[in-house]
Order: structure tokens, then sequence, then C-alpha cells
């Protein structure tokens, strides 16, 4: 997936990047403070009436980042976007790493996250110098 060539529709790709982050970070918070943290959910999973659903949830979360699945999926996918140069991964390893670290995995997370975020500098930087240099040689 390539950026726009104008300014508005790059700047219109980053909003929409921002917000799908900001949405996942959200969600990642809501579900670490109202579903892994507090202890008396935690109680109410090991019951027999408990609710399947959140108490579903909880347990991948626990899984996921027990395991650092979060965290090394975003390094993969942080240099995978590096190679590729491309900005829609970058932004999905951001989602990865944002999660991992929210759920108390920064080791691997981190990496993935700057990563990515170097390509998504790259890719905010015009060049249209570049465009018409590349065409003379």
């Amino acid at each position: 997936m390539k950026l726009p060539l104008s300014a508005a529709g790059r700047a219109r790709w980053f909003a929409g990047a921002g917000l799908v982050i900001a949405t996942v970070l959200g969600l990642t918070l809501l579900a670490r403070y109202r579903l892994i943290e507090p202890m008396a959910f935690a109680a109410a999973c090991e019951r027999e009436q408990a609710p399947w659903l959140p108490c579903l949830l909880r347990q991948v979360l626990v899984v996921l980042f027990v395991q650092n699945i979060l965290g090394m999926a975003s390094t993969l996918l942080g240099v995978w976007c590096s190679i590729t140069r491309t900005p829609g991964l970058a932004v999905a390893a951001i989602c990865l790493g944002c999660m991992s670290m929210t759920l108390y995995r920064f080791d691997a997370a981190f990496i993935g996250v700057l990563l990515a975020l170097l390509v998504l500098a790259r890719a905010s930087v015009s060049r249209p110098q570049l465009a018409g240099s590349e065409a003379q040689h």
C-alpha cells in the first residue's frame, strides 16, 4: 500500500492511522483495567456461572502477553515493513506493539514499534526531487 502523493492525502492517511492506533490502544487499556487486573473479575472467571465471553477474552489476552506473542509479532511486522517499506504494515506493527506494551511486555514490542516508526517517518517525507533525479538516471 502506497501513501497518497498529495500532502493533503498523506495528512488524511496519517490521521486515519493515528485514529486506528489510538482505538487499539484505548481498547487494550480498557481490557487491561476491566478484565485483566481486577482480582474480583479473575475470581469470578473461576466460578461455574462465569460470563463465558469476557472470561474467554481475558484468558486469550493473558496467554498473548505471557507467551509474548504480541511483542514478537510486532517485531516481525516491524522487520518486514522495514524491508518492504509498507506503511500499512508499520501501522499494524505499532498496534501490536502498543497492545504488548500495555499488557506488560516491552522487550520485543519496543523494537517493532521503533522499526515501524522509522518506516512511517520515511513515508511521511515527500521527495519530489528524488523522483526527478531517478528519471534522469
